[in-house]
């Protein structure tokens, strides 16, 4: 061998063993067993996996955290509305009997009537800016009131009109509704004329059933006496001026079977045969928000539920839901009109419509507890996730001192060995 070759040997071992040397000293001074790829390349990708799953993991779990916290400012607000239900429910049945006076209902009528106003802020509750109610359209109220007047849809095709002339003006009638109902009410004329001469018929469930005939009047109380529950709905009427009531002055009183000596006809308007004014129904508080929920990611594809919209909440969603706001103004009304039998006949819908709110009040607790045990299962897997990032990626402080004084060793060594093996030569000794 060759002094050049000695020479190469002896290079490449000093450098290998610092080398080595230098490596574990950079591990001591991290404390990382991994500080580059290429010091365990299945160790370094199987480490960049695992920190993606914590990744994952972690923002599973805020977004679990977030909606725990969501679900529980829910549950306070609904306990609040069932907490107002269950004191509604005891002044109702306080007033619905016979003991009551007229007094009383008078005053707790308006406890009604500030309850109604309490439910409708309690429906519009927020978490910051996110209302609580309206399903995935959280920057939108949950609920919204309507106009207590809308214009009376005209339909004519049953009307019989006499003569030739010119087609039915529907804009003439100048009808619009006032109040609030659910019901689908319908006004047909049944035998033609002007105001206090023509007769009507009423339906409240479009048109299935209809009311004994009545005359039509410029303020007419559509109610169907064998029907649904009076919700005061009147079907008005103007003049060219917008002026018109049921009692004109020194002319015709409308609300009475018969004024002597006066022209029916010089009121002008003729409403003739099968005309309908139908009422579009108009609750007094309605659904602003989504019919589709806010849903939380639990894992990867399976999400669930974490909001109550207002609609199932405190409006009814199915066929035999409670619409609250409607049955809290019929019965405010009828404290008003001191009838204790028409609150007593409520009572039974009150119940509902309590239970409908504990119901969602339960649906509540149990996506909570859902929530914490996968929040729990979350926590544990990030726990075995990162044991298993540390044993790969964190050094043994023990074992890598040993190592240190073993690659110390072997670096004095290669540094001795190499000057005993490489002599100076008489060309060294020259230079």
């Amino acid at each position: 061998m060759t002094e050049v070759t000695k020479r190469d040997h002896v290079v490449d071992n000093i450098q290998r063993s610092s080398g080595q040397l230098q490596d574990i000293q950079m591990q001591m001074a991290t404390g990382r067993r991994l500080n580059k790829t290429s010091d365990d390349p299945i160790g370094a990708a199987r480490s960049q996996d695992i920190v993606t799953t914590i990744s994952s993991q972690k923002q599973l779990l805020q977004n679990i955290v977030d909606n725990v916290a969501w679900l529980q400012h829910t549950e306070q607000e609904i306990s609040h509305i069932n907490e107002m239900l269950g004191k509604i429910r005891t002044l109702a049945l306080s007033q619905a009997g016979s003991d009551s006076n007229e007094e009383s209902r008078q005053m707790v009528a308006r406890e009604f009537s500030a309850a109604r106003k309490s439910l409708f802020d309690t429906g519009n509750a927020r978490e910051g800016k996110l209302y609580l109610f309206s399903g995935i359209k959280s920057l939108s109220p949950a609920l919204k009131k309507n106009g207590i007047f809308q214009p009376a849809k005209v339909r004519t095709e049953g009307a019989v009109q006499n003569g030739t002339g010119d087609f039915l003006d529907v804009s003439q009638f100048r009808a619009q509704f006032e109040g609030y109902s659910n019901n689908d009410y319908r006004i047909r004329v049944t035998s033609g004329g002007v105001w206090g001469q023509a007769r009507v018929k009423i339906s409240d469930d479009g048109g299935r059933t209809w009311s004994k005939e009545q005359i039509l009047r410029p303020v007419t109380h559509v109610f169907n006496p064998d029907g649904k529950p009076n919700d005061q709905v009147l079907l008005k009427f103007s003049d060219q001026e917008g002026r018109l009531g049921n009692v004109l002055p020194k002319q015709f009183d409308f609300n009475s079977e018969a004024s002597a000596e006066f022209d029916l006809k010089a009121l002008g308007i003729v409403f003739p045969q099968g005309i309908e004014f139908i009422f579009q129904p108009n609750p007094e508080v309605t659904y602003n928000g989504s019919i589709h929920k806010k849903e939380a990611l639990i894992s990867n594809g399976l999400t669930i539920p974490v909001n109550v919209t207002a609609q199932e909440l405190l409006l009814g969603d199915v066929e035999n839901g409670v619409d609250t706001f409607s049955l809290l103004a019929a019965m405010e009304r009828a404290l008003l009109e001191n009838d204790g039998i028409a609150i007593a006949q409520r009572l039974g819908e009150l119940d509902s419509a309590q239970t409908q709110v504990l119901k969602q009040l339960a649906d509540v607790g149990n996506t909570i507890r859902e929530l914490y045990a996968v929040q729990s299962k979350l926590e544990n897997l990030q726990f075995e996730k990162e044991s298993q990032l540390s044993d790969i990626q964190d050094l043994d402080i023990a074992e890598a001192t040993v190592d240190l004084k073993v690659a110390e060793a072997n670096n004095k060594l290669a540094l001795n060995t190499g000057a005993r093996l490489i002599q100076p030569s008489l060309s060294d000794f020259l230079r």
